[in-house]
């Protein structure tokens, strides 16, 4: 196992090391990163973070326990790649919880709506999903019998784990909150959850001491299990000759124990390594360095035709003619390769990590080119004895009025028990936009638990374009979080041009374990707010440029005009009808300025409001344990348009192996000028799971659409596909 590990770990850097010679601009993946943590409770909570703010709708869980379906909304702006339309991300690095997948995908036909399916290696309860601490996460809390169930069997020889550098598999986490009812009971309890939440993130001097203060208490609640707990933990550490002396006294008191089957399996295995626990020799205590990622490579291919017929009139005579025209094009053929490596180096004080994550799309054809986007290249390290963090290198900030991906640094420091931090952060963007290279210098200040729940983040930023002036904004964030209220809310105001950039405000109301709500206002300039906005349309490529035809009060007017303002709100409900039934609704207000004329560009006209009803239907465990149907449909009607969208998307596990989703989406619009367009789009996607850590996935979709117009009537086909693997590692 540990040589196939190592060959596994051998050609993911050597794909690493070969992609990591291009270069090119940034493209936004969507997982930032996974965590699992168990909490005082016993429960486990699986925190999601993504590289975009997100907006949480709903969520469903099959009844097998297997997969869990979440509907979320990217919030404002879209910082994530248009091109990125499915993306997964496995997930077996924890003790706490069996292996699982995350899959994101979006929805058919809805432009901002997102889905996430979380599906687990073995059933689970979850309690509750909810948004997490920021607008940037989701999180799924699971029971305790989760984490039993993630366990190896009591019986099990214990073996090298395949994440890290130990060959000590922690014992099964006891049922402990039903059983607690005393406050000393439930103060015992912490104790214990505390110490293997130290172990399981190997912070052992913290779970030793934990240990120690249950042990020390007189005989009783929790003690017999901390007993087994400490006997693994001094040998993870290497200290054999205590490990034993722990294990020893383990059976002496508890012969008959629910773990002395696997303490005597232990003590076997330690004799069996060579060890001499009676030496009296403890081992040195080595860091532990964990890897993860995938790597993956799709074929994308596409094609459209498009049959044309026009009704030409003769004025003269008023004969009519026919004019066909059939055009067919290859709109994409295309290989991508992703890279996504993590590497985290942990020790007693620090928490290291480094994560480079690349996409290369080599371009068979003469009219696209290829590219390499490197995502994110960054070291963070971080300190918790000292407070102090810093990460350096390409990344995203998750705050602080950054606009967008950068090269650079933030470095934080915590100070009363760290409720509090400060922060600097400066860098370079990656995609600069107009006005050439962008600069920025920031300050934060964080607070947590201002009042119970709330936190509250405040931030100033200056950015220049190529040495001028580019944006001066100041703003903050609100969250506040409990497990059935949570509200977020985003201000930026630039003070260079004393406007306010964003106003933003989303929150999820749970008002009972079957009903929930959720809301959104959203205000904001799109793009941002810059000066450089000015340079649109313009030959002069930088703003001094500019300022030699313009002043600087007129370049100011000019970039205000041609920012629009995007204004949406958004109020939803969901409904559990029944085990294997959800519905749920949504009516959305939203809007969209017009600009200014230049002398270059001329002025486009507002949007109007464009008014959207939205709903659900969504079925799960219908026909195979895991699977998921959903119903969809919307109507939109604005100045322009009205349109009609329904939908079905489905996914079902077939045997052990096999995942089939096929869908069907119908959309018909009626534009006010009197046309008519009517799209239907069949599309099928299968996953083969071919080995533990590589998937074969393709999909098919098939787009045929006609418009009729008073002389014009069109139809036209779109093919497009791709076909892959993906290795998880």
């Amino acid at each position: 196992m540990q040589n196939s590990k190592q060959r596994r770990n051998a050609i993911a850097a050597s794909i690493l090391i070969a992609l990591a010679a291009y270069g090119g601009s940034a493209s936004a993946q969507v997982f930032n990163d996974v965590s699992v943590k168990q909490k005082q409770d016993a429960t486990v909570t699986v925190t999601i973070e993504f590289n975009s703010k997100v907006r949480f709708k709903q969520s469903v869980v099959a009844p097998s326990n297997l997969v869990a379906t979440v509907f979320f909304d990217i919030t404002g702006a879209d910082t994530l790649s248009p091109g990125v339309v499915e993306e997964s991300r496995k997930w077996s690095n924890s003790l706490l919880v069996p292996e699982f997948t995350t899959r994101y995908s979006k929805q058919s036909g809805q432009p901002t709506e997102r889905r996430l399916d979380v599906s687990f290696a073995s059933p689970v309860e979850i309690l509750q999903i909810s948004p997490g601490l920021d607008d940037q996460s989701i999180v799924l809390t699971l029971s305790a019998a989760s984490i039993r169930a993630a366990q190896p069997d009591a019986g099990a020889t214990a073996r090298p784990s395949s994440r890290g550098s130990l060959a000590v598999t922690l014992p099964p986490s006891p049922a402990l909150s039903a059983a607690a009812t005393s406050d000393d009971e439930k103060s015992r309890q912490n104790m214990l959850i505390s110490a293997r939440n130290a172990a399981e993130s190997r912070d052992f001097d913290r779970a030793i001491a934990d240990l120690n203060r249950l042990l020390n208490l007189p005989p009783g609640f929790a003690t017999q299990d901390a007993q087994e707990l400490i006997g693994y933990v001094r040998e993870m550490i290497g200290d054999n000759k205590r490990a034993l002396a722990e294990y020893e006294l383990y059976l002496k008191l508890y012969p008959d124990g629910d773990g002395a089957k696997r303490i005597s399996t232990r003590i076997a295995a330690m004799g069996a390594a060579g060890s001499d626990p009676a030496s009296g020799e403890t081992a040195e205590r080595k860091p532990t360095m964990t890897m993860w990622g995938g790597v993956s490579q799709y074929y994308y291919g596409g094609n459209s035709k498009i049959r044309d017929e026009f009704t030409i009139i003769t004025p003269a005579t008023g004969a009519t003619e026919i004019d066909v025209q059939n055009i067919s094009t290859v709109d994409q053929s295309a290989l991508v390769t992703d890279v996504n490596y993590n590497i985290r180096y942990r020790t007693a004080d620090w928490d290291n990590r480094f994560t480079f994550r690349d996409t290369f799309r080599y371009s068979f054809l003469d009219t696209q080119a290829s590219r390499n986007r490197l995502s994110s290249a960054y070291v963070d390290l971080r300190n918790e004895k000292m407070h102090f963090g810093t990460r350096l290198g390409r990344q995203v900030a998750a705050s602080g009025g950054v606009l967008g991906r950068f090269d650079g640094g933030i470095f934080t420091y915590g100070f009363g028990s760290s409720r509090f931090r400060a922060g600097l952060g400066a860098g370079q963007l990656v995609e600069p936009g107009l006005g050439g290279d962008k600069r920025f210098i920031g300050m934060t200040f964080d607070a947590e638990n201002v009042i119970e729940n709330l936190g509250i983040e405040m931030f100033a930023i200056q950015q220049n374009a190529d040495g001028e002036t580019d944006r001066r904004a100041v703003g903050g964030e609100i969250r506040y979080f409990d497990p059935k209220f949570s509200v977020f809310s985003l201000f930026d105001y630039d003070i260079l041009f004393s406007e306010l950039n964003i106003a933003s405000v989303q929150g999820n109301w749970n008002i009972s374990p079957k009903a929930s709500m959720n809301f959104l206002y959203d205000y904001r300039r799109s793009p941002s707010l810059q000066m450089s906005n000015a340079l649109l349309g313009e030959t002069e490529t930088s703003l001094s440029e500019l300022q030699l035809t313009m002043t600087k009060e007129e370049i100011e007017a000019q970039a205000l005009g041609l920012t629009p303002v995007s204004k949406v709100a958004m109020l939803g409900g969901a409904y559990t009808v029944s085990p294997k039934w959800q519905l749920s609704a949504d009516y959305r207000l939203s809007s969209v300025s017009g600009t200014i004329a230049t002398a270059n560009l001329p002025a486009s006209p507002d949007t109007g409001q464009v008014k959207t009803i939205s709903a659900h239907a969504i079925g799960t465990g219908l026909f195979t344990p895991s699977g998921v149907l959903v119903f969809n449909t919307s109507y939109l009607t604005s100045a322009a348009y009205d349109a009609w969208l329904f939908g079905i998307t489905s996914r079902f596990r077939v045997g052990p192996n096999w995942i089939i989703e096929p869908g069907l989406k119908y959309y018909r619009q009626d534009n006010a000028i009197g046309s008519v367009s009517k799209r239907l789009t069949p599309v099928g996607r299968l996953t083969y799971q071919l080995r533990e850590h590589i998937a074969l996935e393709a999909e098919v979709n098939l787009e045929k659409t006609k418009t009729t117009a008073a002389l014009n009537n069109e139809d036209a086909t779109s093919l497009f596909y791709y076909i892959g693997y993906r290795y998880d590692f």
